[in-house]
């Protein structure tokens, strides 16, 4: 037997090193070939591999993109599916119980960390933690194969070397094969229709040694929530007397639990800086690179699905009294306080950019559990009435969300209100947001919900004896107990204090609304007095060179979303015009001017009155009056950036051959150049003159390089046949021959042949009537070039 397993080891190792494809066929293959003794060895080098363990690297699941990588993305989908290879590895070794696998506890969060150090343990924990034998402290966690994969697939996108490698793909790295595994992971241990997880399995049973939990002051304060208890079992699998039984978890269950569990403890951690005071924590933090304050994008789309598909099971309960189904009852309670605290601390951290939108997002999908309702698909069909089944229409099964999760309504859009104050809201991006928020705020019923809930927290209230008052007034204070403290002062969203602050926000709203109009009529107006050229290449392009990165239709749109925005926040406070101060607002004229002349910066470049002889850009600059300066391009002409009047392709291409050319012909080129004959004369006008350019210095690992010049001798240049300008002309010219019925060729043809007679004629005259000229051209060019 052990040189069975030996040899399973060697051909697992030796397929490791394969291609990714090859890799997970020959795998596959193994796992269903071997026998369990054989793979309880490949099983760990299988994790160790996949994941990056030892090298920081792993297969490369964050990485690796359907439109980039097609062949790797199947391939890792169908090998890590919810019923792929896999899993089928973890299910051929979860029958024994005795099997372990330890998971480091230095890769759990710091938080987790910390309670296992103060020994006040989650149920969760309780029967995975193994003690150092020396220090009597946590090291490693001891797990079946099930939840020792389903742990590391989770600390793959919180691990700090991980994130430290993706440092430049942080934002748009979310359509990775990681992504698309997590949701299938959530939408197949979380099942929204009544089904059972797939496949069936037989029960397992926790071997749970007795341990001695010690209750710190603050333990009731502590968000350590137990998902599945013994109120799931079956009836009938439930004695008093039986240890083992009372931990018997039923198949269906006992996995979606540790999903669930896993993935928020993971997922949704936000420790501050001075929670890391332990001892271990330091020394871990010490060893590690520090995780950004800031999650990245991907990041944050797997909360808001990890959120969205918690209200999409617990919508879909039944009420059969199944384990299942108790667990849809119990799930989103046992969770939910852990979603607000993350939601509030990432809120409060994000920088003020278009980013924000994610974490946005994710809070506005989290205060909507009417949204995910069995029934809904949004899609592009049926907007309107998809959007109409979205909306809250009995108030009484979602009101005791909203009395749960008053803060993550009321607190959250408070924190929103002065952030909103003091952003941009003429970015469309941004209003956009504002749009959003107001929008989901403004629908019926939610207002009077959270008033309705509010209104238990007056002593008014509390002396109507209401039976509803008493339910949501213990609820609501219990809830700002666990989650913000003692300390904590509550302000009402209706409150006077809040309406002062909305009403002054809406004269925000209203310099933004005039700001964002009169910079569309500016835009309008000097788009109308462009060039013909330029209005039919943006026409063609489906561009818009005299704007700034933002099109003018994304501008337009601000107008509407800020007075929506204006309206909505009218009637969610129930604000009277009359209660608005009436004070003279006008549009931002220094932020007006700043947008035009960052755009002229931009369009300047596209005009064709400037000096084409002296290659360089416009940058924007903050100098007293002057918004933008003209900065020249001192190397090389062939190798300054592509323009926006030129083809890339052909700048590029052109180059290359000119490249080839004037190298294997570099002496003969500056042969013909000097010469002093007519046939010199001539190769001059097609040739470009020696040109001085300046080297910068660079920096390099031994510091920087000395700046110098260097002489580029005459050589051949395409690069103004790739302007669209010149592409332009001869199309025009190809179009009205063929009118005439004509050939394209005899176009060129007749192009090509006024155009040697050009040449020739300039020739001419230089070389016979201004002898001096060609000096004196050489020696300008040089200046202008180097000035």
């Amino acid at each position: 037997m052990a040189v069975s397993t030996d040899v399973a080891t060697i051909r697992a190792q030796r397929y490791l090193n394969a291609p990714l494809v090859e890799r997970c066929k020959d795998l596959a293959i193994l796992i269903d070939e071997s026998s369990t003794t054989e793979l309880q060895l490949v099983f760990p080098l299988l994790i160790d591999s996949l994941f990056g363990i030892t090298d920081n690297i792993g297969w490369g699941l964050r990485n690796v993109t359907l439109q980039r990588n097609p062949q790797e993305y199947e391939a890792l989908c169908n090998f890590l599916g919810p019923q792929g290879p896999m899993f089928s590895l973890c299910y051929k070794l979860l029958p024994d119980c005795y099997l372990k696998y330890n998971f480091p506890v230095s890769y759990l969060p710091s938080k987790i960390r910390s309670l296992l150090e103060e020994a006040v343990i989650s149920p969760f924990y309780l029967d995975k933690i193994k003690d150092d034998q020396g220090t009597r402290v946590p090291s490693v966690l001891s797990m079946n194969p099930f939840e020792y994969y389903i742990f590391h697939f989770a600390y793959h996108l919180t691990n700090p070397w991980l994130q430290l490698l993706q440092r430049e793909n942080v934002w748009v790295n979310w359509e990775t094969v990681y992504v698309q595994l997590a949701h299938c992971y959530l939408y197949h241990f979380l099942p929204r229709d009544n089904t059972a997880v797939l496949p069936v399995i037989g029960p397992y049973v926790k071997k749970t040694p007795p341990r001695k939990l010690t209750q710190s002051p603050e333990y009731k304060r502590l968000q350590t929530p137990r998902l599945l208890r013994t109120s799931i079992l079956s009836p009938g699998s439930m004695s008093p007397g039986a240890g083992v039984s009372q931990q018997q978890c039923l198949p269906q269950v006992w996995r979606s639990e540790t999903v669930v569990q896993v993935f928020l403890d993971f997922w949704l951690e936000y420790t501050e800086d001075e929670q890391l005071t332990s001892p271990l924590s330091v020394a871990f933090m010490a060893s590690m690179p520090r995780r950004h304050s800031v999650h990245s994008g991907e990041h944050i789309r797997l909360v808001r699905a990890f959120i969205k598909t918690l209200h999409e099971f617990t919508n879909s309960a039944t009420g059969d009294k199944s384990a299942m189904d108790e667990l849809k009852r119990i799930i989103l309670p046992s969770v939910q306080g852990k979603i607000y605290t993350f939601l509030r601390k990432a809120i409060y951290h994000w920088p003020l950019d278009s980013s924000f939108r994610l974490i946005l997002e994710a809070w506005l999908s989290f205060v909507q559990p009417w949204r995910y309702v069995p029934g809904i698909t949004y899609t592009k069909e049926g907007k309107a009435e998809e959007e109409e089944r979205g909306k809250i229409h009995d108030i009484d099964r979602w009101i005791a969300f909203v009395a749960n999760n008053l803060l993550a309504y009321t607190a959250i859009f408070q924190q929103l209100l002065p952030r909103f104050m003091r952003t941009d809201l003429v970015a469309p991006k941004n209003a956009l947001m504002l749009f959003r928020v107001t929008k989901v705020f403004s629908q019926p019923h939610l207002a009077k919900m959270i008033s309705e809930v509010e209104s238990c927290m007056d002593d008014v209230g509390l002396s109507r004896g209401r039976l509803s008052t008493n339910q949501w007034t213990s609820i609501v204070r219990q809830q700002i107990l666990e989650l913000e403290g003692p300390t904590y002062q509550y302000v009402p969203m209706f409150s006077s204090a809040i309406t002062s602050q909305i009403v002054w926000f809406l004269s925000t709203i209203k310099q933004a609304h005039l700001t964002a109009t009169s910079l569309i009529e500016a835009l309008e107006n000097r788009r109308k007095g462009r060039p013909l050229f330029f209005s039919m290449l943006e026409f063609f392009s489906c561009d818009d060179y005299s704007l700034d990165d933002i099109g003018i239709e994304e501008r337009r749109r601000v107008p509407v979303f800020l007075v929506n925005a204006q309206q909505q926040l009218i009637d969610i406070f129930q604000i009277k015009l009359e209660d608005i101060p009436q004070v003279a607002i006008v549009a931002d004229q220094e932020y007006h001017d700043s947008i035009l002349s960052t755009s002229f910066c931009q369009q300047s470049q596209t005009e064709p009155s400037l000096d084409s002889s002296k290659p360089g850009v416009f940058v924007p600059l903050q100098e007293g009056r002057q918004t933008c300066r003209y900065i020249e391009y001192m190397g090389d002409p062939e190798l300054q950036p592509v323009r926006t009047y030129e083809c890339a392709f052909l700048v590029r291409n052109f180059y290359k051959l000119c490249c080839y050319i004037n190298h294997k012909y570099q002496h003969d080129i500056t042969a013909l150049y000097s010469r002093r004959s007519f046939f010199g004369t001539v190769c001059r006008q097609l040739l470009v003159p020696p040109t001085t350019v300046v080297k910068l210095p660079k920096r390099t690992p031994y510091g920087f390089t000395s700046g110098c010049e260097e002489r580029l001798p005459a050589r051949l240049s395409l690069r103004p046949l790739a302007s669209y300008t010149f592409l332009l002309v001869v199309m025009l010219g190809i179009f009205a021959t063929w009118i005439f019925n004509y050939s394209p060729f005899a176009f060129l043809g007749f192009a090509f042949w006024v155009w040697i007679m050009y040449i020739i004629m300039r020739a001419i005259l230089q070389h016979y009537f201004l002898p001096g000229s060609n000096t004196t051209r050489s020696s300008a060019d040089t200046y202008l070039v180097n000035r």
